[in-house]
């Protein structure tokens, strides 16, 4: 998966209505370092109709597929 690719998530579980069977743009790893040095691995995606990205994590990568 690259940056600006087009991206379709899959049916995920009750949790995550917002973003259960949607569309979005990938917008790349959104690396975030904690007070205690800590790296997180979280990845932005825009979500078609959206004005605002929204933060995911990396566990998530599995249940997006490329739009071809």
């Amino acid at each position: 998966m690259q940056v600006g690719d087009l991206v379709k998530f899959d049916n995920i579980n009750g949790h995550t209505t917002h973003i259960n069977r949607k569309t979005a743009i990938y917008l790349g790893k959104a690396i975030l370092i904690r007070g205690d040095g800590v790296v997180i691995e979280n990845h932005k995606v825009l979500l078609l109709g959206d004005a605002k990205p929204t933060i995911i994590d990396a566990a998530l990568l599995r249940y997006m597929t490329v739009v071809q």
